[in-house]
């Protein structure tokens, strides 16, 4: 080979190269009617331009009927939207089928952009009731639009999938934060022994508590001991006392009576 065709053999490799690889998303849609809108939408925002400088994409294409209110936003926000629908990924309904766990996460061309947040320039796809469900990977998005089918593919360059309804990211447009992950549940404190230490300081208090009570309690008199002591001022029950003068004169008054009667008789 000589040197002069050496150089023009390299020349057409990268021409073949680049033009095999090259792809006009603007005439690839214009072939289908039901996608003229979409189509539209991507010149308008400028960003067909970006996708036609890309070697693989997945594009999530929405038909006319289902475009909705992405026809009266601002370019730039339409920009952003549009963006989130243009996977940098090679995805046709065969490798969809072969995905592990029946689920993805695919990164879009707005997560390149600089401003994506909280996974928003991320979507989830799942196999769900036979079909394959995509949406926004920020926490608690609805997973809605649903795979209608396969418009058309280039393996492995491009491939343009139809969705029934556009794909809602929060927080794009400016009319709604971003939804954040919640917080973690706070870890209930274990007790430490020395808060449980005054629980213990109250067993001695019970029991000091309760010592006074059991000596407040007088001993049981034994059988021995006499029930009571003898008051000062009583006599012995073998001691009686002797008769006073008025119980004799009684007496002496009594016998004379007796007498008295007997003589009368």
């Amino acid at each position: 080979m000589s040197r002069s065709t050496f150089p023009l053999l390299c020349s057409f490799l990268i021409l073949f190269a680049s033009s095999a690889s090259a792809f006009n998303i603007t005439k690839i849609l214009g072939q289908y009617s039901d996608y003229s809108t979409f189509n539209e939408l991507l010149s308008k925002s400028g960003l067909a331009s970006d996708i036609n400088s890309r070697g693989t994409i997945t594009l999530l294409a929405i038909p006319n009927g289902a475009v909705g209110d992405l026809t009266s936003k601002s370019d730039d926000v339409l920009k952003r939207v549009l963006a989130t629908h243009v996977v940098l990924d090679y995805y046709d309904p065969m490798k969809l089928q072969k995905m592990k766990d029946k689920t993805a996460k695919m990164t879009t061309m707005f997560q390149q952009s600089g401003k994506a947040a909280y996974d928003q320039g991320f979507l989830n796809v799942t196999a769900k009731d036979g079909s394959f469900v995509f949406g926004s990977a920020v926490v608690g998005a609805q997973r809605d639009s649903k795979l209608e089918k396969s418009v058309m593919n280039q393996p492995y360059n491009i491939s343009i999938l139809g969705i029934s309804q556009p794909i809602v990211t929060p927080g794009l447009d400016g009319t709604m934060a971003p939804i954040s992950a919640p917080p973690p549940k706070a870890l209930t404190p274990k007790k430490s022994p020395v808060a449980e230490a005054p629980q213990e300081a109250e067993a001695p208090a019970e029991e000091e508590a309760e010592a006074p009570a059991e000596e407040a309690e007088a001993p049981a008199p034994s059988q021995d001991a006499p029930s009571s002591a003898p008051d000062a001022d009583t006599p012995p029950a073998d001691q009686a006392p002797p008769p006073s003068s008025a119980s004799k004169l009684s007496v002496s008054f009594g016998l004379f009576v007796v007498l008295a009667t007997i003589v009368v008789v």
